[in-house]
């Protein structure tokens, strides 16, 4: 039985601790997923964490031991198994969830090398920039993800480095992939007008 949905202050306790452990320990990461898209867009209803993470393999068993003492449901030995395997991470403290994908592709260490330190009610944290958030967002072109390329195009109209995004996102897609057209009427709809 999954735990209990999560309350905002679940949320930004979770967040708060994550961001303290992988600051303090100076990880390499970017958050993305809904709680990014919150900061560069609109807001929207989300009860998860998801970071792109670049760490050495030598350092993630300590990492994630220090997250362990700090109440997060971490199994040290099936979560580096996990990570090496699936280069995907999913643990839980009370009922939030977080996901730490590998950034494994170059798009995805470019984006946590693009990331911007965001002060998110008075813990710094890193978030991955509009632009890497709209590829990842293009990437997975889930009706959610759609919703929130169409926020963050509005939130940040005029501002963008749109040829960035096609660059990196065209790299990761078929050449005649209709989510292409998809973009540019949302480019044209929602950020150009």
């Amino acid at each position: 039985m999954p735990p209990p949905q999560p309350t905002a202050d679940d949320l930004q306790r979770v967040l708060d601790a994550l961001a303290r452990v992988l600051n303090e320990r100076g990880a390499d990461y970017a958050l993305i997923g809904g709680l990014g898209a919150a900061v560069r867009g609109t807001v929207r209803t989300t009860w998860d964490i998801d970071l792109l993470l670049l760490t050495p393999q030598l350092e993630l068993p300590g990492l994630l031991e220090t997250l362990r003492r700090e109440s997060f449901a971490v199994d040290v030995p099936q979560a580096i198994r996990s990570w090496n395997e699936n280069h995907l991470l999913e643990f839980w403290r009370g009922p939030v969830r977080v996901v730490w994908i590998k950034a494994l592709l170059p798009i995805f260490q470019r984006i946590i090398e693009r990331a911007k330190w965001e002060t998110i009610d008075g813990r710094r944290i890193r978030v991955a920039d509009a632009e890497g958030l709209l590829a990842l967002k293009l990437i997975a072109m889930r009706p959610q993800d759609q919703q929130d390329i169409l926020g963050i195009l509005t939130a940040n109209r005029g501002l963008l480095d749109l040829d960035w995004v096609r660059r990196a996102w065209w790299a990761m897609i078929d050449e005649h992939d209709p989510a292409k057209e998809v973009f540019e009427r949302f480019v044209a709809d929602f950020y150009e007008t």
